[in-house]
């Protein structure tokens, strides 16, 4: 706690692994924490609240209509809160909720181009997730963000239409391996993924001479090859 401060603690302990299973302490554990979750939402609130033009109060409101890469963070901010409410109150699995934060952080990383409206919205977002886990920061950054205090602001709803999207990425499997991962269309039949699965070229570099037993389609998230 004294190197690296009390949020870090509680969200490595919480991180580590299932409540009802134990779990080894590792300085490295928590080194990546403060390093992967909290170091990195930190520079991104200061960053953003940087940007010239960037109003001091309010503008981290959901974007109205957002297009391209824009649309790609806010769906994503919105994947994660409903994600982390449902992991927190039916699951009660913490270690997965800062697992969907650390996502949307990654994913706001990799659209530094994006509309700075829709990256002060997807931080500002991941800074009221963590809150119950690392109260300093998520109350600094969102505050930094929108001049309001998180505990007084009520827990964030998911926008029905931002969790529909056209695509999904499809995890293609061998023998229950991860080989590859392709795009396909939400709600697609069995054949077309089975399809897409087997064209992939992850998945054809392990069929070679083999002959496959049967195919395992998990609609709208995996399909697994199984041969022999």
């Amino acid at each position: 706690i004294e190197r690296y401060g009390a949020d870090a603690a509680r969200c490595y302990v919480l991180f580590i692994g299932p409540p009802d299973q134990d779990a080894a302490w590792a300085t490295t554990g928590i080194e990546g924490v403060h390093r992967r979750l909290l170091g990195r939402l930190w520079r991104l609130g200061d960053d953003l609240a940087a940007v010239p033009g960037s109003p001091p109060n309010g503008g981290a409101e959901q974007p109205l209509d957002p297009e391209g890469d824009a649309l790609t963070l806010v769906r994503k901010a919105n994947w994660a809160i409903d994600k982390v409410t449902r992991d927190m109150t039916t699951r009660f699995a913490f270690n997965t909720a800062l697992s969907a934060i650390i996502e949307l952080i990654n994913e706001i990383y990799r659209y530094p181009d994006a509309d700075p409206h829709a990256r002060r919205f997807a931080t500002a977002t991941a800074a009221s997730l963590v809150f119950p886990f690392a109260p300093h920061l998520g109350s600094e950054v969102y505050e930094l963000l929108t001049g309001r205090r998180v505990w007084e602001e009520p827990w964030p709803d998911a926008d029905p239409d931002m969790l529909q999207t056209e695509t999904f990425e499809l995890v293609c499997q061998v023998n229950g391996k991860v080989r590859d991962r392709v795009s396909a269309p939400t709600g697609a039949p069995r054949d077309e993924l089975e399809k897409l699965c087997l064209e992939s070229r992850g998945v054809q570099s392990h069929l070679n001479g083999l002959q496959i037993a049967k195919v395992i389609v998990v609609p709208d998230k995996l399909v697994n090859v199984v041969v022999r």
